[in-house]
């Protein structure tokens, strides 16, 4: 089974200025990632943050960041191999369901009350 799996920049935290002068330093990158399977009816994603160390020698500034370099900062940063892994596991999961949730049989049933009529 191939999978598709994207990621999708949700946010960046930045600190206004630092102390070489530089604006909108990203520090944090909030992040989704998901795969698809090949039929397009299940779909698995993981959502977390990830710290970025400010490097004064490759900075690039805000305007000039594209998704492809945040995504590479991720991709260098996070054990892809193994989100991937995970994904492909949920997606099993929800193609051939092994476990299931079953609500308390032992809770009072809500009573209903009907409408007043009108004699």
């Amino acid at each position: 089974m191939a999978n598709t799996y994207n990621w999708k920049i949700n946010a960046l935290d930045a600190k206004i200025s630092n102390e070489d002068g530089n604006e909108n330093v990203i520090y944090t990158i909030h992040w989704g990632y998901s795969a698809t399977d090949e039929s397009g009816d299940h779909v698995a994603s993981s959502i977390g943050t990830h710290g970025v160390e400010y490097d004064a020698d490759n900075f690039t500034p805000y305007a000039d960041l594209t998704e492809e370099q945040v995504i590479g900062w991720l991709e260098a940063g996070l054990d892809v191999e193994a989100m991937k892994a995970g994904l492909d596991s949920q997606i099993e999961k929800l193609i051939t369901p092994t476990e299931t949730t079953f609500h308390s049989p032992f809770a009072p049933e809500p009573i209903v009350e009907e409408p007043a009529t009108e004699e």
